[in-house]
C-alpha cells in the first residue's frame, strides 16, 4: 500500500512540475489550440512556444489537434518539431486519438509519419481497435479503418476480452468495416454494406461504395437491396445513384415487388417520378396481388401526394382496369375509401 502511495504521489508530483514548467507561451499555445485558433498559434510557435509542451492532463497543442480533428493546426504543430510518439494520459498516441472520432484527414496527415500504427494504449487498445470499438461505423470511421489497414495495421490484435477488431464489428454491425477487415471487397459484400448506408440515408458512403464496386442489386436476407430500399424509403439521391450504376428494375423485394409499388405505398412522390423516368413495369403485381396504383389507393390516405401519385401513374399508362384477387378495381377502391380527387382521376381515365 505504501508503495502505491509513494507512486501517487511521485506520479502527480511529476505532473505538476511538468505543468509548472510550462512557460507562457506554452499555455498560451494549449490554449490556442483548444480553440483551433491557428493564426495565434503560429504567432506563439513563433516566439518559441513548444508543440510538445503538455499541461497537468498531458495534453500538448500536437494532441489536441489529433483528438479534435484539426488538421491545419496539426500540419502545423508537425512543421515544427511535434513528437509523433508523445502519448496522452491514457497512453494513446495522436493516432489512437484520431482513430476514436473518426478524423480521417488527420488518419492521413499521421499515417505520413513514422508514428506507431499498432501502437497499445492503456486500455489495451491499438488505433484501429479504438476506430471500430469506439466508433459509429459511418463514414468518417470507416474511412480511418480502410487507411489504417491500407497503412499495414494488424488486424490480428486482440484487446483485453480476446476479441479482434473484425470480432467487434461483426457484433456492432459494421459490414463495411468487416469487409475491409476481411479482404472481402467484393461487390456483393460491399453491396450489404451499401445496403446499411441506404438505410441511414448515408449518401457520401453510397457513392464511394457504387465507386469501389459494390453492387445495387445484392440483397439482404430479408430481400432488401440498396435500389430497392432507396425505392421503399423515398432515398431519393441514393436512388439515382443506383440507377446510374445499373439498377435492376425486374427486381423484387420480400412482397413480390418492384421498387415503384413500395414508393406508392409510401406516398413519395419524387422517388415514383424518378423511377417513372426508367423502363419499369408500372403494371407488375406483387404477391398481394397488388400493382403500384392499387398500392396507392388502398394503402394510400388519398392525400395530395397520394393524389399526385395516381395522376403520375395513369400518364404513364397505368392499367386502371386492373383489379386485385377479389375483382375489386383500384376505382372501387378510391370510391369506397371517398378519396375524391383519385376517383376523378381515375374515372378521366376510364377506370370502372
Amino acid at each position: 500500500m505504501r508503495t502505491v502511495f509513494l507512486a501517487l504521489v511521485v506520479l502527480l508530483w511529476s505532473g505538476a512540475v511538468s505543468a509548472q514548467s510550462l512557460s507562457d507561451n506554452d499555455r498560451a499555445l494549449i490554449d490556442a489550440a483548444w480553440r483551433n485558433d491557428v493564426a495565434a498559434a503560429r504567432d506563439l510557435i513563433a516566439r518559441g512556444a513548444n508543440v510538445n509542451a503538455k499541461d497537468h492532463t498531458q495534453q500538448s497543442a500536437y494532441l489536441i489537434a489529433t483528438s479534435d480533428g484539426y488538421t491545419e493546426l496539426l500540419r502545423l504543430t508537425l512543421a515544427h518539431g511535434a513528437d509523433v510518439h508523445a502519448t496522452d494520459s491514457y497512453n494513446g498516441t495522436g493516432l489512437i486519438r484520431a482513430a476514436d472520432r473518426g478524423h480521417a484527414e488527420v488518419i492521413r496527415e499521421l499515417l505520413k509519419t513514422p508514428i506507431r500504427i499498432d501502437h497499445v494504449n492503456r486500455l489495451g487498445w491499438t488505433a484501429l481497435l479504438e476506430a471500430v470499438i469506439l466508433g459509429d461505423g459511418g463514414s468518417q470511421h470507416t474511412e480511418t479503418v480502410r487507411l489504417l489497414v491500407q497503412a499495414g495495421a494488424n488486424v490480428n490484435v486482440v484487446d483485453p476480452s480476446g476479441l479482434t477488431a473484425l470480432q467487434h464489428a461483426r457484433n456492432k454491425g459494421f459490414r463495411e468495416i468487416e469487409a475491409i477487415l476481411t479482404g472481402k471487397d467484393t461487390a456483393a459484400a460491399l453491396g450489404h454494406a451499401l445496403i446499411d448506408s441506404t438505410r441511414r440515408n448515408d449518401v457520401e458512403a453510397a457513392r464511394r461504395l457504387i465507386a469501389a464496386g459494390a453492387s445495387v442489386n445484392a440483397q439482404d436476407e430479408n430481400r432488401d437491396s440498396a435500389f430497392l430500399l432507396a425505392g421503399a424509403e423515398g432515398r431519393l439521391e441514393i436512388l439515382k445513384l443506383t440507377l446510374q450504376a445499373g439498377a435492376d428494375l425486374k427486381s423484387t423485394n420480400r412482397y413480390g415487388g418492384t421498387a415503384l409499388i413500395p414508393a406508392c405505398h409510401h406516398g413519395h412522390v419524387e422517388t415514383v417520378r424518378e423511377l417513372l423516368k426508367t423502363g419499369i413495369d408500372v403494371n407488375h403485381v406483387n404477391r398481394l396481388g397488388w400493382t403500384a396504383l392499387l398500392e396507392t389507393v388502398i394503402l394510400g390516405n388519398g392525400s395530395a401526394p397520394y393524389v399526385e401519385i395516381a395522376r403520375l401513374l395513369v400518364a404513364h399508362k397505368a392499367d386502371v382496369n386492373l383489379a386485385d384477387e377479389q375483382g375489386l378495381t383500384p376505382l372501387a377502391h378510391a370510391r369506397q375509401r371517398n378519396h375524391r380527387e383519385i376517383v376523378a382521376i381515375l374515372e378521366a381515365a376510364g377506370g370502372r
